[in-house]
This record gives structure tokens, sequence and C-alpha cells, in this order.
């Protein structure tokens, strides 16, 4: 049942997508900060159903996930000329695109794993 927690996050990815489309980088930002709190508090509130590869995966992706909203907020800070790093949006993109295939493969190990 709290693997319907995954439908919100997956919302807020979508509205997050949209929002870049359209401009609003800070929104952006919020929605996919949102997303992640929703999936790691979906992660925590059932933590026995995770098996030691599993958490594995999680981790990893997850902290792919970190890496990727870290450099979000330094390529916001360049695109609103509070730095000089022109670099940092595409390690932003590419680390997103990463960690959407990651969590993605990693949702979808966790959806059909076999329960018993």
């Amino acid at each position: 049942m709290l693997d319907l927690l995954f439908l919100p996050a997956f919302l807020l990815v979508a509205f997050a997508l949209r929002a870049v489309r359209q401009g609003a980088h800070r929104r952006h930002g919020y929605l996919m900060t949102a997303a992640l709190t929703v999936v790691v508090l979906r992660l925590i509130l059932h933590p026995r159903t995770l098996q030691p590869h599993q958490l594995t995966a999680w981790g990893a992706a997850l902290a792919c996930a970190a890496l990727t909203l870290f450099l979000g907020h330094r390529a916001l800070a360049w695109r609103e000329a509070r730095s000089q790093q022109g670099h940092l949006p595409r390690f932003h993109r590419t680390a997103g695109l990463l960690t959407l295939v990651g969590l993605t493969l990693t949702l979808g190990y966790w959806l059909l794993r076999a329960r018993g």
C-alpha cells in the first residue's frame, strides 16, 4: 500500500519537467526536491522490506539524485548571474538524466520484486 506514495513523486517529477520547459527554473528545483523527499519518505516508512541489494540500489540512486540537486543549485546560481561557472548546467542535465534512468530502473526492480 505504501507503494502508492510513488505516484505523487511521479506527478511531481512530471510537473517539474514541465516547469523547466516553461523557464521556471526555481520552481523546477522545488518540485524535484519535493519528489525526492516523497521517495525518501517512502523508503523510511517501511525499511524492513528492503533486502541488502535493494538497499544498495536505492542508496546509489538517491546519492545520484542528491548530486543532481547540488549541481542544480549551482546551475541556478549561474543562471541568475550569481556565479561564473557556465559549464554547470550541462553537468546538471547529464546528472539528471542519469538519475532519472537510475531511479526508473530501481523503481522497476522494486515493483517487480518477488513477494514472499
